[in-house]
């Protein structure tokens, strides 16, 4: 059981990922985390928002000059999903590019609105910013993996299974949602 969560920033696909993973007993690899760690090191992993502040705005310049890091993140993410029966992948690029039998692709969506509130919240920054902070990056990691891959993230929704807008939806309900449908794919 390989399951997909992919989804913009703001979605609420860490989240749910982190519950997935609790909920079905099951290890959780992030190829946010990452790739961070890979850039910045240990030392940016305790910063959730980390992708979003000066940093990781300077770590996608790194990106932009060296797709390489990406690459390489890709490549592990494949063989650690290929290596393990069952695995949660917190990830923009797994549903494009595992391939798996056993895979469940989700995409998360909302309004960009909804996303910068609740990036605004957990980073105590100003709305306005974390919308203008989200559309950067989100379009500058699109542009990446356009060039890498040649699908264009958010608009090539192909390779989902489920796309839930979760715009107007709680954590719980989400995680219900999702849970229930990742049941009903796998037959439990």
């Amino acid at each position: 059981m390989k399951i997909c969560i992919s989804g913009l920033t703001g979605s609420g696909k860490s989240t749910l990922s982190k519950r997935l993973a609790e909920h079905y007993g099951v290890p959780l690899l992030s190829g946010g985390d990452m790739l961070k760690k890979l850039i910045a090191g240990d030392e940016a992993m305790a910063d959730p928002g980390w992708w979003e502040r000066e940093v990781g705005r300077a770590a996608m310049e790194i990106r932009r000059r060296d797709p390489g890091f990406d690459k390489r993140v890709d490549e592990e993410l494949i063989k650690a999903a290929l290596r393990l029966r069952d695995v949660v992948l917190d990830s923009w690029t797994m549903p494009y590019l595992l391939e798996a039998e056993d895979k469940v692709a989700i995409f998360l969506k909302a309004d960009l609105k909804v996303r910068a509130k609740r990036v605004a919240l957990r980073d105590g920054l100003p709305v306005e910013v974390a919308e203008e902070r989200i559309r950067r990056k989100d379009s500058e990691t699109a542009e990446i993996y356009e060039k890498l891959y040649g699908f264009r993230l958010g608009e090539d929704l192909r390779p989902f299974h489920l796309v839930l807008d979760t715009s107007r939806l709680n954590r719980d309900q989400v995680f219900s949602i999702v849970r229930r449908f990742v049941d009903w794919w796998f037959g439990r």
